[in-house]
């Protein structure tokens, strides 16, 4: 708990609208339509999303009269995403890495790989990003500190080839986890995306045991949605990987896209550092969010 609370010290702007505003209701059972307007406005600039803050609103008056504002908002919180049926967050043995540019891949990948390390589980980290030779390097240097199996091929342009080679060596090794940088791409790119789909294909042929996780940058909100939604049609994304909320303001973003897509988030990026990856857990989410 102490971890998540210094960490999301930086949300600090949502949580102090979000203290203001609800120590000022003075009664959930008898809400005001100026009280309701304030509550939603707080949520939405919360980034929540709007159908995360509609589907709040409508639980907040089911909740016993007699409990504090933070209890009344983390209960309500709660039951809304848990309402939504979101599928386990447990990760397979192939992870692959996909986003757009910018989003942090690389660096998660390497984090997550150190993560699994520190957890004394073996890892292979793949290189599979063909397109910037900065991304290998940079995740060589990382594998190397840490003294992790590093799978690269600079005399292949085929990210399919290299997946394929990284997968095929960490099964070699009995490794717990391989892990599969790929290059950032967007979603309107057709050849980007079937050259995706062709290494997910290729690996699926080594394995059943994939997981592939989604890197979202924070700061872009419902947006972040959107890319995960036109990825998800050509790939099964199953996780996410939510970075950079170290320099966010808007916290509810978290729940608004588990929310939204019905998928998990399994690590929240919260700076440039190997200890700077947490394993998203809800309830210490909710908490450092609102009290």
């Amino acid at each position: 708990m102490k971890i998540f609370k210094n960490t999301f010290s930086k949300i600090f702007e949502s949580k102090s609208k979000i203290k203001e505003t609800f120590s000022n209701i003075l009664s959930f059972s008898s809400l005001t339509d100026n009280d309701k307007e304030k509550i939603e406005e707080c949520l939405l600039s919360s980034d929540l999303g709007w159908e995360l803050t509609e589907k709040t609103m409508s639980n907040l008056e089911k909740i016993a009269v007699n409990e504090t504002w933070e209890d009344v908002l983390y209960k309500t919180l709660k039951r809304s995403i848990k309402n939504s049926n979101i599928i386990d967050n447990s990760l397979k043995k192939v992870l692959i890495i996909v986003g757009v540019n910018g989003s942090g891949k690389t660096t998660s990948a390497a984090k997550i790989a150190n993560f699994f390390k520190l957890n004394n589980k073996s890892v292979t980290l793949v290189a599979a990003d063909t397109y910037r030779a900065a991304a290998v390097e940079q995740l060589k240097i990382w594998a190397n500190r840490t003294n992790i199996n590093f799978i690269s091929n600079p005399n292949t342009k085929d990210p399919a080839s290299i997946a394929f080679d990284g997968v095929n060596s960490g099964i070699s090794n009995g490794d717990d986890y391989i892990i599969i940088d790929t290059a950032g791409r967007l979603h309107t790119s057709k050849n980007l995306m079937n050259e995706l789909e062709k290494v997910y294909r290729v690996i699926s042929s080594l394995t059943k045991e994939i997981s592939v996780l989604i890197s979202i940058d924070g700061n872009t909100g419902q947006n972040g949605i959107k890319q995960a939604k036109e990825f998800g049609k050509i790939l099964p994304i199953d996780n996410i990987i939510l970075n950079k909320m170290d320099g966010t303001a808007k916290g509810g973003v978290a729940l608004s896209i588990m929310h939204e897509l019905l998928i998990p988030i399994s690590f929240l990026g919260v700076g440039e550092s190997f200890e700077d990856l947490l394993e998203f857990e809800l309830d210490s989410y909710l908490k450092s969010l609102i009290i």
